[in-house]
């Protein structure tokens, strides 16, 4: 499973990574209708600064080799189309979550007390077909999963800062990225 040990200080943290969910030009549908986003979700730098050890578990997905596969199977779509298939399914977040559930079995007996910083919007809810009870004003009826950038961390910075490349716009690999932490 790929994860790299880092250090705190490697974790790039500012307080405006929150607010790029809610700009003139772009609000994610998330954005003020869930308890793990923002305006609700908390800045932990502080809080993530009380654990000792760090982990970042990621996942590299090869957009190139899966439009190769798919367009064998279904030549009709252009490339665009087999990526939007691929993102509305949420393929590539499941086998982040399944990288992170790996690695915490592997450590389940070292560390009683963890954090996990997730990638992208918290899907325990729509994963069993419910939807979050923010708007309900009811309590979460889960553990929140906030994101790395929903609690202020830079993930584009913090990766490039521990030697992963990632590119912009994605055209040959994607990543996903989620980090846990350890008291």
């Amino acid at each position: 499973m790929p994860y790299k040990e880092i250090k705190i200080e490697q974790i790039i943290f500012e307080p405006d990574v929150q607010s790029y969910c809610n700009t003139k030009d772009y609000k994610c549908p998330n954005y003020n209708h869930s308890w793990a986003c923002p305006p609700v979700s908390p800045y932990l730098e502080y809080e993530v600064a009380k654990y000792s050890r760090f982990y970042l578990i990621y996942y590299k997905f090869n957009l190139n080799a899966y439009i190769n596969k798919y367009q064998k199977k279904n030549s009709s779509k252009n490339n665009k189309e087999i990526l939007y298939s691929l993102y509305s399914q949420y393929i590539i977040r499941d086998h982040l979550e399944e990288e992170i559930l790996n690695f915490l079995k592997e450590y389940k007996a070292i560390y009683k007390e963890k954090l996990i910083l997730w990638d992208g919007f918290c899907r325990k809810c729509y994963k069993e077909k419910l939807s979050c009870t923010y708007d309900k004003k009811m309590p979460c009826r889960y553990n929140l999963r906030y994101s790395m950038e929903a609690v202020g961390i830079n993930v584009d910075k913090t990766v490039r800062n521990i030697g992963i490349n990632i590119e912009w716009p994605q055209i040959e690999y994607v990543y996903r990225f989620g980090l846990v932490c350890f008291k």
